[in-house]
């Protein structure tokens, strides 16, 4: 096996380089190796504890794999999210994601060695998943399917599926089985994967815990938390050691040490997974906008009811207090009187609801329809330039002997994209008033050309039709889309037609 490279690098040096890379490629159109720069920006923020951040990553490169049916990366990425799911114990979607990348590699992956790579490691996976989840029947089965795989791929190193099953027979309390399997590979993990020492270490130092051993499981425990800040990895496994070590000096009788350990193990948890983890601060920020916007709307209906409903109550004051003092020989005939006001007065309120309502519905009929009839003539004006530029087209392709006068023809047919565009923008706004002062006060990020797009999403035009309205190409405009998104602060879930059709 390739030997890695050990040097140490300062993540952000490393994401620098990557964001940096990742933009070059994409200017120069070269998606497969954007998409390489995006998921090794994701897998460094995943091993750093940025989780937010690696997710994002994971899923903008999952967008541009699809993008150009790179399945080996497809299912690259199916299992890195689902590792990052297993992280926050989401079991569903975990094993939803690994289930994808293995359907992804069986059927779509036609070369045969990375078709059986991609399910190996797959397979390993989600053996270390169900190890983690303490399914170690299952986690056994999956191996047994790597060492298949891997004699398929003729890799007959197989340090790694025995590290696993050492963890294995070290949760089933064989320590002594766990410690055959894993001692002889630490050389190699140290010249060749030195940062998979963290969990190496780890479960040396579960296992000599376990067999009362406490001086060598405080040793590799030790090492674990010094290689993870080494080589800032596996974060995700540090409070985790923190805890255990705690645990270890609770048994031997070092409170004071449990207690500072057992602390660290409760903050970095807090600090990894918590809900007031600062790397999840985007995520809340979110949802906290969305709740506070929410309950402010809410505060203004209800004092606004409260509002209404004090005023009425002083009109009905004042009016009984009149009604009773000039009228007392007359109670029967003023509450007749009063019954037949309010009846009357509620009578009005339902006619006046219907009619507004009424008018609700005639006004968005008519809207409808002159957006249909937008749609239509910009349709149509689709057709005529097509239909021009095939006639463009084939004179340009006719025989020489006309040629002044073909060439006079091409000369007056120019198809002025910017003129339609003015036009169909006027017809527009004429129809749908308020739509780009409502799209700039929600999105104010949006720029012209955004405002362009959303409103050919209004309209719902395809994007073949949209990208013949704007002048490029439809994959652009499915970038666009997704860009749109981005600005917009959309969820994976939302619907970005919806949304744009109700402003």
């Amino acid at each position: 096996m390739k030997r890695k490279n050990t040097k140490i690098i300062n993540p952000d040096s490393l994401l620098s380089k990557y964001r940096e890379n990742k933009l070059i490629h994409l200017s120069e159109g070269d998606t497969l190796k954007a998409i390489n720069s995006l998921i090794e920006i994701s897998t460094l923020h995943s091993t750093t504890g940025n989780y937010p951040q690696s997710y994002d990553g994971y899923w903008e490169a999952l967008i541009y794999s699809k993008s150009i049916s790179d399945s080996t990366h497809m299912a690259k990425i199916y299992r890195k999210l689902g590792t990052l799911y297993s992280i926050f114990r989401r079991e569903e979607k975990a094993i939803r994601h690994y289930e994808l990348s293995l359907k992804v590699a069986r059927d779509f992956i036609k070369e045969q060695k990375k078709r059986h790579k991609s399910i190996n490691d797959t397979y390993y996976i989600m053996a270390s998943h169900h190890r983690e989840q303490g399914n170690y029947g299952l986690a056994e089965k999956y191996l047994d399917s790597c060492r298949i795989m891997y004699n398929k791929l003729s890799n007959n190193n197989y340090a790694f599926l025995d590290a696993e099953q050492g963890y294995i027979y070290n949760h089933l309390a064989k320590y002594d089985d766990a410690l055959n399997l894993l001692l002889p590979h630490e050389n190699y993990f140290k010249s060749t994967y030195p940062e998979y020492l963290v969990m190496f270490y780890s479960f040396l130092g579960d296992i000599y815990f376990g067999k009362s051993d406490y001086y060598n499981g405080e040793l590799y425990y030790i090492k674990a938390l010094e290689l993870s800040n080494k080589y800032q990895s596996h974060s995700n496994y540090v409070p985790k050691i923190y805890q255990k070590l705690g645990d270890l000096y609770f048994k031997i009788n070092k409170k004071e040490l449990a207690y500072k350990n057992l602390q660290l193990s409760k903050d970095l948890s807090e600090q990894l997974f918590g809900l007031r983890s600062t790397n999840n601060s985007d995520i809340l920020e979110i949802k906290d906008a969305f709740r506070i916007e929410n309950e402010k709307q809410k505060k203004l209906i209800e004092n606004a009811k409260l509002n209404r409903l004090e005023q009425q109550q002083k009109t009905m004051f004042f009016r009984n207090v009149a009604l009773t003092v000039s009228i007392l020989s007359l109670i029967l005939v003023s509450g007749i009187i009063v019954w037949y006001l309010h009846k009357r007065r509620k009578s009005e309120k339902q006619d006046f609801l219907t009619r507004q309502k009424l008018s609700t519905e005639k006004n968005a009929e008519i809207l409808a329809l002159k957006n249909r009839e937008l749609t239509s003539s910009t349709l149509q004006l689709i057709q005529k330039d097509e239909l021009i530029l095939d006639i463009k087209n084939t004179l340009s392709h006719l025989s020489n002997r006309n040629e002044k006068e073909i060439k006079q023809i091409l000369t007056k047919i120019k198809i002025n994209k910017n003129l339609g565009w003015k036009e169909f923008n006027a017809r527009f706004t004429s129809v749908n008033k308020v739509f780009y002062k409502t799209l700039s006060e929600k999105f104010p990020e949006l720029t012209r050309r955004d405002h362009r797009l959303c409103a050919l999403i209004k309209l719902t035009f395809s994007s073949k039709e949209i990208s013949s309205l704007m002048g490029i190409s439809a994959e652009s405009v499915n970038t666009s889309r997704y860009r749109l998104r981005k600005k917009m602060g959309l969820k994976k879930d939302d619907n970005l037609v919806e949304i744009i059709a109700e402003l």
